[in-house]
């Protein structure tokens, strides 16, 4: 597949499932790229000019620029009041409904796969921003899930530590014990204390859950 395109047989026919889910957001992304030449030489810039309707190019980049801030990343809300306000309308819906047909050239009702979770929640998308959507939320993941790891990694050592600390160096030495301890610390959101390493030891070896409180 294309790296940030969709296939024609997935928007096939009326229905078209989007790629990405509710919950698949872009949070605090600052940037997406923009295919400057699929742009310029696109159907909807060729109309826009060709009918002297202009404004909607603008119109629709502005869009874009929100769908991109979405739940999910690239969609759309199906409501006039509220692509009315995402457009820069306000409530002014008589300008937004006679621009609408043109700026939103391209977008087409979606069902989003875990839709039943957000009933009454209808989504516009567009193959092209679904396309993007779906390539950088995959960057993000792949980041987020580095962080995760690095932040792990940190927690075991300084669990190693710890463990060294209380004399405990054959246990520091077992990769499995302080794996262990380092998910009991993490999952009850505690410091990595030399207490609450020698209660997460005791707890994880079968021994009294006793944990300093904080």
């Amino acid at each position: 597949m294309p790296h940030d395109r969709l296939t024609e047989t997935e928007i096939l026919g009326d229905f078209w499932e989007y790629p990405l889910a509710f919950g698949d957001t872009l949070s605090s992304h600052e940037w997406v790229p923009l295919h400057i030449n699929r742009l310029l030489t696109s159907r909807f810039v060729a109309r826009a000019l060709a009918e002297n309707r202009r404004a909607d190019i603008g119109t629709a980049l502005l869009l874009w620029c929100e769908a991109f801030r979405q739940d999910p990343a690239g969609t759309l809300p199906d409501d006039d009041l509220e692509l009315a306000r995402l457009a820069g309308y306000g409530a002014d819906l008589e300008s937004w409904r006679a621009a609408r047909e043109g700026a939103l050239y391209g977008w087409r009702e979606t069902h989003i796969s875990n839709q039943e979770e957000a009933p009454g929640n209808r989504r516009l998308g567009h193959v092209m921003i679904a396309g993007i959507a779906r390539d950088m939320h995959r960057r993000k993941r792949g980041r987020d899930q580095a962080r995760t790891e690095g932040s792990k990694a940190v927690a075991r050592t300084r669990v190693k530590k710890k463990l060294i600390e209380i004399k405990c160096s054959r246990a520091a030495e077992s990769p499995d014990v302080v794996i262990a301890i380092a998910d009991w610390l993490g999952e009850r959101d505690l410091y990595i204390t030399t207490d609450n390493v020698r209660a997460a030891f005791e707890a994880t070896r079968g021994g009294p859950k006793l944990v300093q409180v904080q």
